[in-house]
């Protein structure tokens, strides 16, 4: 909704009034962080259980999940464009995931986090088959490096837009900076864990704070670094994971809807914006930005369940794509059948 918000100020002109509103836009490193949490949480519990990580099972897996809904918006989108446009030329960077690290992002230009996303995936169920072979000093320290080495490009410029993998991944480490603690160093985060009330409260003031800032512009307050992002979302996740009546409460289930259509929304929600800019005068910005936001409702409910959920249910079907946790009962119960 962050990063809806933001692009929805920015289709209306981006009024002075609003403006700051793009503040938003930092929902992506919100989702980064997520990202990195969960995605870490699966990888050190399937080390945990089964003493290893099957990498290529992974990426399947991920792959099934993620790249059907991709590539049918990039296909519509291409469409759109090689009808539309005179000198249309075919954007072979969005096949493959390097598209953010071309100068020109016109087409498609949600896609670049997209891209950060992926080559996440590529690299980092490796990176964490290497730390356990050598052990958690050596792993922790890598999580540091992977963390901080952002900033470090960032500080010596050696970027060509901030939209660059190496330059974005601060986030993405945190999230499984923070699992790794969870699953290996259990004592220290639940030091954190009893301590984070105060720090969480003071998290949403800052951020708060940094939205305010952007209609005083005489305040000469600086933007906050990826990094700073990364420690504002990281305080939230501690916060969230030990709040068990987050989960019991009664929009519980209204979150998880949104939640398990938020890829599908993030996809769409830039043709809403263009559709609604055809039939609705933008002058009513209330109606524009709920008819907006229902457009990409409606939009995401069918491409989740036309598209995504079959590639999702797919992945039980065979063999290389089955969680392993599925796998391990399949084997259990052939081996009490024979036995």
């Amino acid at each position: 909704m962050l990063v809806f918000t933001g692009h929805t100020i920015n289709s209306l002109g981006s009024p002075q009034v609003l403006a700051p509103l793009q503040f938003g836009g930092t929902g992506v490193d919100l989702f980064f962080v997520l990202s990195g949490w969960l995605i870490g949480n699966q990888l050190f519990k399937e080390q945990s259980k089964f003493g290893n990580i099957d990498i290529s099972r992974f990426w399947i897996r991920r792959w099934m999940r993620t790249l059907p809904a991709y590539y049918a918006v990039l296909a519509v989108t291409i469409a759109q464009q090689y009808l539309t446009k005179n000198n249309f030329e075919f954007p072979w960077s969005h096949l493959f995931f390097t598209q953010n690290y071309n100068s020109d992002l016109n087409l498609f230009y949600v896609s670049w986090s997209l891209s950060v996303e992926e080559q996440f995936y590529l690299f980092i169920a490796p990176l964490l088959v290497v730390g356990f072979r050598l052990g958690h000093k050596v792993q922790v320290t890598a999580l540091f490096i992977f963390l901080l080495s952002p900033s470090f490009f960032r500080s010596l410029e050696l970027f060509n837009s901030l939209k660059e993998t190496h330059v974005r991944l601060d986030c993405c480490a945190m999230g499984v900076l923070l699992a790794y603690l969870k699953f290996n160093q259990y004592k220290t985060w639940q030091n954190f864990a009893k301590h984070i009330q105060g720090l969480f409260y003071f998290s949403i003031a800052l951020y708060i704070f940094y939205y305010v800032a952007r209609y005083y512009p005489e305040w000469h307050i600086i933007e906050p670094g990826k990094l700073q992002l990364a420690i504002i979302f990281g305080i939230w996740i501690i916060w969230a994971d030990g709040q068990k009546r987050i989960r019991e409460h009664r929009y519980h289930s209204i979150i998880m809807h949104i939640s398990t259509r938020s890829y599908a929304m993030y996809l769409l929600h830039v043709d809403a914006l263009a559709i609604a800019g055809h039939i609705i005068n933008k002058e009513n910005i209330v109606f524009y930005y709920t008819t907006t936001l229902f457009i990409t409702l409606v939009l995401s409910e069918v491409m989740y369940r036309i598209i995504e959920m079959p590639f999702i249910n797919a992945r039980k079907n065979f063999s290389f794509s089955k969680s392993r946790e599925h796998n391990e009962k399949v084997i259990n119960r052939e081996s009490y059948s024979n036995g």
